[in-house]
């Protein structure tokens, strides 16, 4: 009997979980096509109660489970698809423990607030976000998310990897809605595979912070990629590996695990295929404008000292640089308790780096010209661990409270061998180390009709770097090694506080806080073992304390549409170094008139006055070596730095039409200016720096991107100019220098259905720089087309070939990639090849203020690479 009662028992357990639980399943396809629909959302409903979800695979079909449910039970499913009718349909709950519902989805053309333009290339606008479905934008060739993104309208990528969305530089790029790298959005957009992108969408007026979002805009813009359903819930990614001659070598890995209470991503290169880790993490400071930039970080700006790099050219660095380069990037975000978020970026790399060129200088001056010539090699390496750590705490729904901590070590060494004039050997070699931490601390606290918002950090950096010149070119002692050393380490701290309100069509804020900083610099220069030579050595120190009071204000003069901002900001900085040191009290005030959600376009018009003081390396109170042939010696009193600006910018965005009109013009006028009294020789420039007026800067741009329907094309054209005045004296002559810039381009992509499609640019790039009766000019013309190859559904590649005509030379630049893909297959076998017709040299040459340099590069010779990748 016991035993009968135990295995009855058994029986009821086991039964227990099973009670109303329903498996649902099914199939949604498209009409009338009867095409699956991969990624669409089946939502299960009860009153206002969402009991389960689930997402449609690549062949439409999906499953979900429903507990709780009892026969009988009237429920809800919803499905929803991008680019699709919304559907909705009450079902019974069956006896029966599955049931089985097809839908079909109907192609959306509009609503009411949500606009589809032709479903077939899925691109859905929703008040803020506009979603494209990234399908209709790729041709399969494209091998990360920065491919992807070059080929949406709207979204434009510059030569440093900086994305723009809708005229505006993005802020960072979400994957599934979750920060992964904070700015440093590089480390995504140059490394994850392209082929787990489903959508790409461009969120507006995006705010991180729960409290400061429930009453204030942002003008924030950002990306949030959108994942295949394959790459969500199970661990993903990719490795290719390939190896050719000349000693060229890849390995690329791509791991993820996409859940939403936990993304992981590890992002791991290693290279000799032009592409460098430091790339990567490339400095990008991003400013947010208007009255809500209560969220931003205070941004550090410490450069080294001594910098030893050579030139670079308008061409791509792997046609003229080697590479050796290794890097990982292990990146994640985490829910560790209810709402609150970590965030975590470990990054370390590793870059060795070459190029040779040869150069020839000319100064201009009005009376004379002094030339000179140099063949360079340069030998760059660069060892770099960094680590990124934030927690965002929603305490609840009006406290909000985040942390973050990065720190970083890094060790450069460059060594740079030139033969100066055809003659002269001179060796010169920079070490640099150094090691920096800061901690942000943020609590933002919601009260009657706005906000309080505390914002504490506190920051180290150390830089030190030992220079070496071989021979003494400086000196008389030729024979002598010349060795520099450089000491520079800066502390600093701040507390602010801000009390933010909104009234009706008013915001304002009142607040206030100090900033610490303490900055020294040791150098000294001798010669072998002999002491320090005084004249070349020195120490300068600066100790800060700026306490500062501000308020903002922001008035709706239209409701959602016409802004007008103000900001006035009164510091009190009491700023010293090791000779001197004073008080000084400054009122910068700004303003600003924004017109947006205006089917005539947004515009912005704002003025700006802004006080600087000098930086540490501008006083020197000796003379600093800098290179084998220059000398400069810093400032000999401490004067602010007033400037003006002046800036008005223009969007029109017609997403339904596909078109976008940006232009702007800035105009900066300083009041006082760093500038210099300068001796220049063939042999050594020495310079004094000192303060003058007169000095402004002048630019202008205008672009205009639309998309051409009858020949199923995106096109751009536009101009960016620029125009800089600044005083000098050289050799005893004061000039007004001006320096002119102007490039004019068009670029554009198709996206027929054939075998082949095209993207091209264009371009002309001028340059001019008058100082006196003495001038010089310099005229770029530059073309490139890509040929997007795509055969019988397995061969996929493009062959990339760009040409330059530089003050009437022709040179060009080529490259090839191919891969083959078996059908039905995670794998692909590929080729890779540059420089097809082995170019020697590249040619060019620049212009600004008194010098002309004419550069002659080495260039990569041609390689072939044959490469394996294996999806999983």
């Amino acid at each position: 009997m016991s035993n009968k009662l135990s295995l009855l028992i058994l029986v009821i357990l086991w039964q227990l979980p099973l009670q109303g639980q329903i498996t649902l399943s099914g199939k949604i396809t498209e009409t009338p096509s009867q095409n699956p629909v991969s990624a669409a959302s089946i939502l299960i409903k009860q009153d206002a109660k969402i009991l389960a979800y689930a997402y449609s695979s690549d062949t439409g079909s999906y499953q979900l489970e429903i507990n709780s449910a009892k026969p009988e039970d009237s429920l809800i499913i919803e499905v929803n698809s991008l680019g699709y009718q919304d559907l909705s349909q009450a079902f019974q709950v069956p006896d029966a423990g599955s049931i089985s519902l097809d839908f079909e989805l109907s192609p959306q053309v509009e609503e009411l607030n949500t606009v589809v333009l032709r479903s077939d290339e899925k691109i859905k606008i929703n008040t803020d976000t506009i979603s494209y479905k990234v399908s209709a934008f790729t041709n399969e060739t494209e091998q990360t998310v920065e491919d992807v993104l070059k080929n949406i309208p709207g979204i434009e990528i510059d030569d440093d990897g900086n994305i723009k969305a809708q005229g505006k530089n993005i802020q960072k790029i979400l994957i599934e809605g979750d920060d992964l790298a904070d700015r440093n959005y590089k480390v995504i957009s140059k490394n994850l595979d392209a082929q787990v992108l489903d959508r790409v969408e461009v969120i507006s007026n995006y705010d991180e912070n729960p409290v400061l979002k429930q009453f204030l805009n942002s003008e924030a813009v950002v990306l949030n990629l959108k994942l295949k359903e394959k790459a969500k819930s199970i661990w993903f990614g990719n490795f290719k590996g390939g190896a050719g001659n000349d000693k060229r070598y890849l390995a690329d890995l791509n791991l993820g695990l996409i859940r939403p209470e936990i993304k992981l991503l590890e992002l791991a290169n290693t290279n000799t295929t032009g592409k460098p880790a430091k790339d990567q993490r490339s400095n990008y400071v991003y400013g947010q404008q208007g009255f809500n930039d209560f969220d931003e970080d205070y941004e550090t700006d410490f450069p080294a000292i001594l910098s030893l790099s050579g030139n670079s050219i308008l061409i791509d660095e792997p046609f003229y640089t080697e590479n050796n380069s290794i890097s990982s990037n292990l990146l994640g975000n985490k829910t560790i308790w209810k709402n609150t978020k970590l965030r975590n970026s470990l990054f370390a790399s590793q870059d060795r780096l070459d190029k040779s060129y040869e150069q020839k200088t000319l100064y201009f001056l009005s009376d004379e010209t002094i030339n000179f010539s140099e063949r360079n090699q340069f030998d760059y390496r660069n060892t770099n661990l960094s680590e990124d750590l934030e927690i965002r705490h929603p305490i609840d729904e009006n406290n909000y409270l985040t942390l973050q901590t990065t720190f970083s070590i890094s060790s450069d060494a460059t060594a740079n061998r030139l033969i100066f004039n055809n003659q002269d050997l001179i060796l010169q070699d920079l070490v640099t180390r150094q090691n920096s931490g800061v901690i942000h601390l943020r609590y933002t606290k919601k009260i009657k009709n706005g906000a309080l918002a505390l914002y504490a950090f506190s920051g180290h950096e150390n830089r030190k770097q030992n220079f070496n010149i071989t021979p003494n070119t400086l000196d008389t002692v030729q024979s002598k090694n010349l060795l520099t050393k450089t000491n520079n380490l800066n502390n600093y701290w701040s507390f602010e506080s801000n009390a933010i309100f909104k009234i009706n069509k008013f915001s304002y804020s009142l607040g206030g806080g100090i900033i610490n900083s303490a900055q020294d610099l040791d150098y000294n220069s001798r010669v072998a073992q002999s002491p320090v030579i005084d004249s070349w050595s020195g120490e300068t120190t600066l100790k800060s304390t700026e306490a500062f009071a501000r308020i903002k204000g922001q008035y709706a003069l239209i409701a959602e549409t016409l802004f007008l901002s103000t900001k006035l900001e009164l510091k009190n900085i009491n700023f010293k170094n090791q000779l001197t040191g004073s008080n000084y009290l400054f009122f910068n005030p700004q303003v600003r008139l924004r017109l947006s959600n205006n089917p005539f376009g947004s515009f912005s018009l704002s003025y700006n006055r802004n006080t600087d003081l000098p930086e540490l390396n501008d006083l020197t109170p000796t003379a600093l070596v800098y290179n084998y042939r220059s000398l400069k010696k810093g400032l000999e009193i401490i004067e602010p730095l007033p400037r003006n600006q002046y800036a008005f910018s223009y969007i029109l965005s017609k997403k339904k039409k596909r078109i976008l009109v940006e232009a702007g013009l800035a105009y900066s006028e300083f009041e006082r200016n760093l500038s210099s009294i300068t001796s220049l020789s063939e042999n050594l420039n020495s310079s004094q720096l000192i303060y003058a007026p007169g000095s402004s800067l002048f630019t202008a741009r205008a672009g205009f991107t639309t998309y051409m329907a009858p020949l199923n094309m995106s096109f751009k054209i536009g101009v960016n100019q620029s125009t800089l005045k600044n005083p000098l004296v050289l050799n005893c002559s004061f000039f007004n220098v001006e320096n002119t810039s102007e490039n004019y381009y068009f670029r554009g992509t198709t996206y027929w259905p054939g075998a082949f499609n095209f993207k091209f640019t264009g371009g002309l790039n001028k340059s001019r720089s008058n100082l006196g009766m003495a001038s010089n000019s310099n005229t770029i013309y530059n073309a490139e087309i890509e040929t997007i190859i795509k055969l019988y559904d397995r061969i996929f590649g493009n062959i990339k070939l760009e040409g330059f005509v530089v003050n009437d030379q022709f040179y060009e630049t080529s490259s090839l990639n191919l891969e083959y893909r078996p059908k039905q297959k995670d794998y692909l076998f590929g080729i890779q090849a540059q420089n097809l017709w082995d170019t020697d040299t590249y040619t060019f040459s620049s212009v600004s203020d008194y010098q002309r340099n004419d550069l002659v590069y080495t260039a990569i010779p041609r390689y072939v690479m044959l490469y394996f990748k294996l999806r999983f």
